[in-house]
């Protein structure tokens, strides 16, 4: 009797394993890639301000109440055609992956920023367009107004050059097709011959999406460009000290006044609803900071128990269903061997 119950269980075990099993299929994208050429350079023309003549972008020291000129030569380098380019200038921020970004043109001001480079053109030269006849060459000037009041430490942001003569017709579907050639030359703007390099970094908030995937806001408080950040995090449970996720990246780049979010967890960690605390680490050259903060994962958010992983690879549910299951066997070989002691007695 016994006997049949265990191979009755057995089976429903390996029906339950079987069930929770899936196929998953590989997803793939297919990207068009055009193999036309840009045809087209651009290289920066530099001012008096301009600290070092090869540095291959404009790093200008500048002085209140003054305009300085920010030229750009843009060079068709097709012979036949003449091309029409778009000029735009942007903000300089700090993209989650970790690299400075020249040329945002959609972000807000950062709170913590006196000024940013687009405060300092007029709204007619932010956006431009021009036409370089064929096999010749052009310049393309925006012109910075700097404020009467001086501003602290370093301003970013970018030129950025466009390619619009690039679009053509695709006969298959009728659709109009646009190859988006671009490119661009940093804009690093002080007033200082040596700007202050006092930094600071903060931890804004922690973001929980569904899956979960939890989302640190890193912040640079502060009008200080730099590089080589690396950051160690790690996620505990509230009031623990065991690591359940470890995540270390190295070389960021940080724009001044700028946020980015950085993955400290993503879907494949297996994060249940609870409380828990992120332990963050960051350095770059001498300067280091240590941010801490709590969050909670609701449990629409975290990972369902069914889905939780356990010892051996095997589902925590299929774990308890085992457990619970042993204990029903265990129970009913003890009641049996008390009832069969008591008969014999």
């Amino acid at each position: 009797m016994i006997k049949l119950k265990t191979n009755s269980i057995v089976k429903l075990c390996l029906s339950i394993v079987l069930c929770i099993c899936f196929l998953q299929l590989p997803h793939v994208n297919a990207d068009n890639i055009s193999n036309n050429a840009a045809e087209f350079t651009i290289s920066p023309v530099y001012s008096h301000e301009q600290k070092e003549d090869d540095a291959g972008y404009f790093d200008l020291n500048v002085k209140k109440s003054t305009t300085v000129p920010v030229k750009v030569k843009i060079s068709n380098l097709n012979k036949n055609q003449d091309i029409e380019y778009l000029i735009k200038v942007g903000n300089a921020t700090t993209n989650d992956n970790g690299t400075i970004n020249y040329t945002n043109f959609k972000n807000k001001k950062d709170t913590t920023a006196k000024y940013q480079l687009t405060d300092f053109i007029s709204k007619t030269e932010l956006k431009q367009k021009v036409t370089v006849k064929a096999g010749s060459s052009s310049e393309v000037t925006v012109n910075l107004k700097v404020p009467k009041q001086k501003f602290p430490g370093t301003i970013a942001g970018g030129v950025y050059v466009e390619r619009l003569t690039n679009s053509y017709t695709n006969e298959k579907n009728g659709m109009n097709t646009r190859n988006h050639f671009s490119m661009t030359l940093p804009v690093i703007l002080t007033e200082q011959a040596k700007a202050k390099r006092i930094a600071k970094m903060e931890l804004d908030k922690v973001m929980v999406k569904n899956g979960p995937e939890v989302i640190a806001k890193l912040h640079n408080v502060k009008p200080v460009m730099f590089g080589k950040l690396s950051i160690d995090s790690k996620i505990t449970k509230k009031n623990h000290v065991k690591t359940l996720i470890h995540k270390n990246v190295n070389n960021y780049q940080v724009a001044p006044n700028s946020s980015f979010n950085f993955l400290a967890s993503d879907s494949s960690n297996q994060l249940g609803a609870g409380k828990y605390t992120i332990d963050m680490h960051l350095q770059s050259g001498k300067r280091k900071w240590h941010l801490v903060k709590d969050f909670t994962i609701t449990a629409k958010q975290g990972v369902p128990l069914t889905k939780q992983t356990g010892w051996l690879g095997i589902s925590m549910m299929l774990w308890i269903v085992v457990i619970i299951l042993i204990l029903i066997i265990a129970s009913l070989v003890a009641v049996i061997m008390w009832q069969r002691k008591k008969l014999k007695s």
